[in-house]
Formats: structure tokens, sequence, C-alpha cells
């Protein structure tokens, strides 16, 4: 097995990845949550979140394996930044904690499918039941 397992996700990379859906949600529950607390800012995962996005979309179509290290990299550090027991999250309503948390799990379903070319459930979703019925 070569790693990643594709070259460039799709054969496009501008193509519409829900990596970038996931990193969209991320990044809204980030606004949401930036400003609440002076000098409590959710800086770990605005960084993960950068270095993914990032990494996914100028890194992987020329240096493939970079690429793909940085994508799940930043998107672990994002899911770090946000789990943390008693970190900055903490403190804010657990719905944004949620959206947060989702945002990242849709990212790393496309992140490793292209990276290790596993079967992952959006990817299954997308090409059973939805791929199919659009015109």
């Amino acid at each position: 097995m070569t790693f990643p397992a594709e070259s460039v996700p799709d054969g496009v990379i501008g193509a519409p990845h829900h990596l970038y859906i996931g990193l969209l949600v991320l990044g809204v529950a980030i606004l949401v949550v930036a400003d609440d607390y002076a000098q409590r800012e959710p800086l770990l995962a605005l960084t993960g979140t950068l270095t993914a996005l990032f990494a996914f979309a100028t890194v992987w179509p020329y240096y493939h394996a970079t690429g793909a290290l940085l994508s799940l990299a930043g998107l672990l550090v994002a899911l770090v930044g946000v789990v943390w027991p008693g970190g900055m999250w903490s403190g804010y309503p657990l719905v944004w904690r949620l959206v947060a948390i989702s945002g990242v799990l849709v990212g790393l379903d496309d992140a490793v499918s292209h990276a290790f070319g596993v079967w992952t459930p959006l990817d299954a979703l997308w090409k059973v039941g939805i791929y199919p019925a659009l015109p």
C-alpha cells in the first residue's frame, strides 16, 4: 500500500471535498466562541484547522505524503484542542463543542479516506446514496 492512497484527492483538489465542509463547520464554531472570554482564545483548534486546510489544498497535490500527514496532523491537533479535558473549550456551551467535534470528524473522514484508501462512512454515503441520485 502506498501513502497516501491518492496522490491528488479524487483527482481534483478543488472538488467539493467534505474536508472543506468539516473545516468550515469547525471554523464557525471557533468564531462563535472566540469572543466570549477575554484572554482565552481557541488557538489550538484554529491552528489545527488552518494547518489542515493549507496542507490539503496547497501541499498535498505537490508533496503527497507531506500534505497527507500535515492534513491529518492538523485535524488531530484541532480535535485535541477541542476535547482536551479542562481545556479552554470546557467553559463554553456544550453545543459549540459538539459542533466543533462534528466538523473535525467530517474532515477526518475525508482525509483518512484519501490518505489510507479505506472505507469511511461519509464517503460510502456519498457513493451509494447521494451521488447516484444527482442529475
